[in-house]
């Protein structure tokens, strides 16, 4: 591994050899020939280094309430940053972020977002890897600014990136395609191997930063079955404290089918399942998992109101997982 930032652009995790440049940042291992990119687009070998490319070039930016995100637990009611980096169609994650071109180095993202009034910067959209270094340096400058940082991926960043990243991530979004479907990933998704990813879930889980995950929908790939299997495995690797969110996208379910989906998977053990945007406040909203008394209230993604003492039940006095602060 070399490590230099002689200048901005320069990146780390990556070592040369004969064939060129072997790109360490995640589980693609590109082999970068001279003057070429990798899989992400972004980052190209000139002359035997690694640099971005794409430096600080923003693809999307808006302003939302985070649970327009899916993030219910992780400072709710606040208003976030989405941001999306200029990546290829393949690396792209629903929901999308509004059009915003322009390119900013850090500093000038982060004071731009903070001139804003939100509370958070969340990387989303788009699977950022390529833009590693980038998202690093907007992190650290975030930090300084008592803002907020959100993390959204699919699972491709290799470990020794995950190591240094999470000491800079206050929030993870966990985005899961087709409920973890195997067949869906060996056959449609641009990365292959479920399993690889929910092996990355696992390596975050580590350094205990607040998750929620987001199962999107696929058509033809919609199985209860598998949706529960996936809140299992939830449940067994990283906790039953975890939010998941199912995001039904262009698959066509009735309301009384999202309410077995729901009902199902919270019998999988989890005690925060949410489908999101339904407009179903019994589908939307949080109830206390010990005496069902209502903690936070929801209607289509918007936050109406809270109910907990502390992060306790004012019923019960049962603790929730929620970042508040």
């Amino acid at each position: 591994m070399v490590e230099k930032f002689m200048e901005e652009k320069e990146t780390v995790f990556w070592k040369a050899d004969k064939k060129g440049i072997k790109c360490k940042v995640c589980h693609f291992n590109c082999n970068i020939p001279e003057n070429k990119r990798g899989l992400c687009e972004v980052r190209e070998n000139k002359k035997n280094f690694l640099y971005l490319s794409e430096f600080g070039w923003i693809d999307g930016l808006e302003f939302n309430k985070v649970e327009e995100r899916s993030l219910y637990h992780f400072l709710p009611g606040s208003v976030v940053a989405a941001v999306d980096l200029k990546s290829p169609e393949s690396f792209k994650i629903l929901p999308k972020v509004k059009k915003f071109e322009k390119k900013m180095n850090p500093q000038e993202l982060v004071s731009y977002i903070k001139s804003k009034g939100a509370k958070a910067i969340f990387f989303t959209g788009s699977e950022s890897v390529g833009h590693y270094e980038y998202v690093v340096k907007v992190f650290r400058e975030a930090k300084r600014s008592n803002i907020k940082t959100i993390l959204g991926t699919t699972g491709l960043l290799a470990e020794d990136p995950i190591k240094k990243i999470a000491k800079y991530t206050d929030a993870l979004v966990f985005y899961v395609f087709a409920s973890g479907n195997a067949e869906y990933y060996k056959n449609t998704n641009f990365w292959k191997k479920v399993d690889v990813c929910l092996e990355t879930l696992k390596f975050f889980y580590r350094y205990r930063i607040f998750t929620e995950v987001v199962n999107i929908l696929k058509v033809g790939y919609e199985s209860v079955e598998d949706c529960v299997k996936l809140g299992g495995w939830i449940v067994s690797n990283i906790g039953a404290e975890t939010p998941l969110h199912i995001l039904k996208g262009e698959v066509k379910m009735s309301l009384g089918e999202l309410k077995t989906l729901h009902t199902k998977v919270k019998e999988a053990g989890l005690r925060y399942v949410y489908i999101d945007g339904v407009k179903d406040e019994l589908m939307e909203s949080t109830y206390c998992y010990n005496c069902g008394g209502l903690i936070a209230e929801r209607v289509g993604n918007k936050f109406k109101s809270m109910n907990l003492t502390g992060e306790r039940c004012p019923q019960c006095g049962i603790k929730h997982n929620f970042v508040l602060e």
